[in-house]
């Protein structure tokens, strides 16, 4: 139930300090190296070196504006801030908070009082306010998403639309008692519940607001065209279409209530329409270019108030007089440098791995099989020695023991693709026992040991999709249980063999794509009904799913994960549970012994045992250690035309040599004797390895994997999002020498809050979910953080200050106030945002001087990836062009990446590069993004991204000369990673 409340004191005096200021302040920020050892903790700068960058907004990317009832002051939602200015224009004022992410604002039919949506935690919720920013006020105090606020007439009640129930269906709140009302339903809507990985929107019922004589609604419903409907407001008639397009915003009614004014997008058009109610024609009274989808407002003259083109404009009913209206909104972005982690990739000293993927307990409980380095291991717990299984280049993951001790079942790429294999133990012998035409995953054996559970990729990677299956061990009989799951973790088997769960996302709506994980459990049969099982509620998430998995023992005791912590409570295979109790306050990947007497889970850079009957947890010593793989020949490579990444142009004829690995000597060709192996490229071109600043690996994708990125001249890869686990493995198989793989720089999971959208989504919504996090995040070295769409501000923030105290960056898909906050760098022009549209760029494709100012200024790096908007076969990015040319002329940073494999691993970062040089770039900036600017910006760029003494010898030979033509990048003919030939073309 809604009901009015007001603001808990401590976000009230928060909100109310910045808000005074109109700015977001820390004491963090971007990047600075410094000489601190590998991995020491560090610390930031003192307050008084504090660096404070003022900006001045004078346009607005995706802004709403509403004009009050006695047309004297305008609000504008502007990044996220309302802001206040006089109806004429001038000096905006912040009204509120950027930690609420406050959007879409109103005005009461009055003019005491304004409503907004905003996003202080974990939901969006319906706020009001004084229009001076005072008495600020939540009124929607729900589990559940509330957006779009309108006033009835008569100010007594606010209309909104909400998902709690049957998607987004439109809602009154009562401003006297707090009394909720639903007003639409799905039968009236259309609206149905999503079942796929990927949806489209249909059936919600948005942007609500009632007739001014209050005897009509009108809203919009979504679908593959929005449509602008009325209908009576007791209901009795069906919904009329007046208007459709591709995209529509909030209407408001004309006075006299004959007409609605709505914007909206028709193709590449936006406009502003008059609607009238008794079905006459349209008129567009704004026919482009870029009318934002917002709410217009009527002025008491009788014009009509919208924006566009990253103004705020006004126009006249007939269309012949028009106004815009000038303002400038000023904020402040601490900036603050801060010391960077200190690398040294060309250490030799031994390490315990890291990268530990799923460890899984003998059915005795003594020993414990998993996946590191990119082989299978055995540790005996009883008196810690560690056997090596598997020794060999394939990619070796996921361990499963058969119930009878015998066997283990584990996902390898040796056969050419990623199957299930089978080994005998006592023999080593080695069998195939799937042979899908996509890699399978994460094999559960039965509890009898007849079947194998396992996930099988159904679109691109696991990352993007799987179907669970279920394979008869002795026959090879297949079963598939399910559609393709969006990002599932591994199965687990009920007791009885009945019954298989996995964790997967529950969606609240279609509107948004994210919801809540829970068990989604399906007959082991493949006959009947499948159903959804809730062990924390319906708006909570069990945690990261993909990767992950829950453990289902022998006595019908089910481990899950919840905010971090470990659950254990009795379910029956029908999905009848009991009473939860926690077993630990941190870890993941558990498992069972076959009697349900010792759990084994990870937890960081520890793997975990739980003894069931004495409460008691212990630490297992049962890890490889590797060391990094340098090699001890020499290279010296001839090379024509060197480009160092530096530079705008090529230093001719030189010899590059290259000891252990490094970069020794760069030196006139010939000019002292050839050390070591020659390689000769006096008519080729050199220059240094790229690196792919933003990709999602899959390690099932095997060996082959290596081999694309190598063939593209790829020798780093920076990934924004995966299991950490998986992503450190990764990271040693390579470093290590065991796998032919570029380097690894990962962020680990997507940080979100309550609701989750990928399968490697982590629930970090809380300050308190914050540091541990981050401690994981520490433990496990990773090289960044990336805080994701529904992670709120104030959670961010904290992120940001305990990253920096650890010395990684901070990358969002969010511009401000994170940038305001400190944070580092920033994924995609555009990209999912939980608002359902970007303050970036516009839904044309167009972005204005509020977000050129906040990037170029403040120093943050950006990653466009503009390739991934070719992926559909579109051709146009030159809008997008235009804006990273201005980001770059105006001084900021941008560095490579495409976010694969939603578009192709590899060739997609030479189309990116090519998109970079179409928008105007010199080739040689088009190659510092995807090398040293890169290097830099991860915070390696004292080892890679150049060719230069004291670096890493990562570099790509080519046949023809990218600084003439950039397509050029593409005759790869040798690659050389760490001074050894990695890829070759003969």
């Amino acid at each position: 139930m809604a009901h009015t409340r007001s603001l808990r004191a401590s976000l009230l005096s928060a909100i109310s300090a910045v808000a005074l200021a109109g700015c977001a302040t820390t004491t963090q920020s971007p990047a600075q190296l410094d000489t601190s050892k590998p991995d020491e903790p560090v610390v930031a700068d003192a307050p008084e070196a504090r660096v404070i960058i003022d900006v001045t907004m004078t346009e607005g990317t995706n802004m709403a504006a509403t004009m009050s009832p006695d047309g004297k002051t305008i609000v504008l939602a502007l990044q996220g801030v309302l802001w206040s200015i006089p109806a004429e224009g001038g000096d905006a004022i912040a009204l509120t908070s950027p930690a609420l992410d406050a959007q879409e604002p109103v005005w009461s039919p009055d003019g005491s009082e304004i409503a907004f949506y905003a996003f202080p935690d974990n939901t969006f919720s319906i706020w009001t306010m004084k229009p001076d920013g005072s008495e600020l006020t939540q009124l929607s105090d729900i589990a559940s998403d509330a957006r779009y606020p309108s006033y009835t007439p008569d100010g007594s009640s606010i209309l909104y639309s909400s998902d709690q129930d049957d998607g987004y269906q439109v809602w009154s709140i009562d401003r006297a008692s707090g009394a909720a009302k639903e007003l639409t339903s799905a039968d009236e809507t259309g609206y149905q519940t999503p079942l796929t990985p990927y949806f489209r929107g249909a059936g919600n019922a948005v942007y609500p607001i009632l007739s001014p004589d209050g005897s009509q609604i009108a809203m919009v419903i979504d679908g593959e065209r929005d449509a602008l409907v009325i209908r009576d407001t007791a209901g009795s008639e069906p919904p009329k279409v007046l208007f459709a397009a591709n995209t529509l915003g909030a209407p408001v009614w004309a006075p006299s209530g004959d007409v609605l004014y709505v914007a909206g997008i028709i193709g590449d058009n936006g406009l502003l329409a008059s609607v009238p109610v008794d079905g006459s024609p349209v008129t567009r009274l704004v026919d482009g270019p870029d009318v934002f989808p917002f709410r217009p407002s009527v002025t008491p003259a009788g014009d009509v108030l919208y924006t566009a083109d990253g103004g705020v404009h006004t126009i006249s009913i007939d269309g012949t007089s028009t106004t815009s209206i000038p303002f400038a909104a000023h904020v402040s972005l601490d900036r603050t440098p801060y010391k960077r982690r200190v690398y040294d990739l060309a250490s030799e000293a031994p390490q315990p791995a890291l990268g530990v993927i799923d460890p899984i307990l003998s059915p005795d409980g003594s020993k414990a099989a998993f996946a590191a380095l990119g082989d299978i291991w055995m540790g005996d717990l009883a008196t810690g020695e560690t056997t090596q299984l598997t020794d060999d280049v394939f990619v070796d993951l996921s361990p499963s023991w058969s119930p009878d001790g015998s066997k283990l079942a584990f996902s390898t790429d040796r056969g050419g693709k990623t199957d299930i294999w089978l080994m005998d133990i006592a023999s080593g012998a080695l069998t195939q026992l799937t042979d899908d035409p996509k890699p399978a995953n994460s094999a559960i054996w039965s509890p009898d040991g007849t079947r194998i559970a396992y996930l099988a990729d159904a679109l691109t990677t696991v990352f993007l999709g799987s179907t669970v299956n279920v394979i008869d061990v002795a026959t090879g009989e297949e079963t598939v249980l399910s559609d393709p799951i969006f990002g599932p973790s591994a199965p687990a088997w009920s007791a009885d063999g009945e019954s298989i769960i996995v964790v997967a996302r529950r969606p609240v709506t279609n509107r948004f794509r994210e919801g809540y994980n829970a068990f989604y459990m399906m007959p082991s049969s493949g006959e009947g009904e499948k159903s959804w099982v809730l062990p924390v509620g319906e708006v909570k998430s069990l945690g990261r799913r993909q990767w992950n998995r829950p453990a289902w023992g022998s006595d019908g005791t089910v481990v899950y994960r919840l905010d971090g912590a470990l659950y254990m409570m009795p379910m029956t295979s029908d999905g009848v549970f009991g009473q939860a109790v926690e077993v630990a306050k941190a870890g993941e990947n558990p498992t069972w012994s076959a009697d349900a007497s010792k759990l084994i889970y990870i937890n960081g850079k520890d793997i975990m045992l739980y003894d069931r009957a004495s409460g008691e947890t212990s630490t297992l010593d049962i890890k490889p250690i590797w060391v990094r793989d340098m090699p001890d020949e020499s290279l010296t490579i001839r090379a024509g035309h060197m480009f160092d990444g530096l530079g705008d142009a090529y230093v001719e004829n030189v010899d590059i040599i290259v000891e252990k690995g490094m970069i020794t000597a760069v030196h006139p060709a010939g000019e002292s004797p050839v050390e070591g192996t020659l390689i000769d490229a006096s008519d080729k071109y050199v220059i240094p390895g790229l690196i792919e600043s933003h990709t999602h690996q899959s390690t099932s994708q095997g060996v082959p994997l290596g081999d694309i990125w190598f063939s593209h001249g790829i020798t780093s890869v920076r990934e924004t999002g995966d299991d950490p686990y998986h992503a450190v493995e990764r990271r040693e198989a390579s470093d290590s020498g065991k796998r032919p793989a570029p380097r690894v720089f990962t962020a680990g999971p997507l940080n979100e809050g309550a609701r989750v959208s990928y399968g490697v989504s982590e629930t970090v919504g809380t300050v308190e979910r914050a540091a541990d996090s981050m401690r994981l995040s520490t433990e496990l070295k990773l090289n960044m953080y990336k805080s994701y769409v529904r992670q709120n501000y104030t959670v961010q923030n904290r992120i940001i200050e305990l990253a920096h105290e650890s010395g990684i960056p901070v990358s969002s898909h969010e511009l401000y106030p994170a940038v305001a906050n400190g944070i580092d760098q920033m994924e995609h022009f555009g990209a999912t945002s939980r608002r359902g549209y970007s303050l970036k760029i516009s839904a044309l494709s167009n972005t204005y001087q509020d977000v050129i100012a906040l990037i170029s200024e403040s120093g943050l790096v950006v990653t466009p990836t503009l390739a991934l908007m070719t992926r559909y076969g579109t051709t146009n990015t030159e809008k997008m062009e235009a804006t990273l040319k201005r980001i770059v002329d105006n001084g900021g940073r941008i560095v490579a990446g495409t976010d694969s494999p939603f578009i192709p691993y590899g060739a997609s970062l030479h189309k990116e590069l090519e998109i970079y040089a179409e928008a105007g770039l010199t080739p040689a900036k088009v190659l510092r993004t995807a090398t040293s600017e890169a290097a830099v910006a991860i915070g390696v760029g004292e080892f890679i991204g150049s060719i230069e003494p004291g670096h890493l010898a990562d570099i790509a030979i080519l046949d023809a000369d990218p600084l003439a033509n950039i397509s050029n990048v593409s005759t790869v003919d040798t690659v050389i990673k760490n001074g050894e030939v990695v890829w070759s073309e003969d």
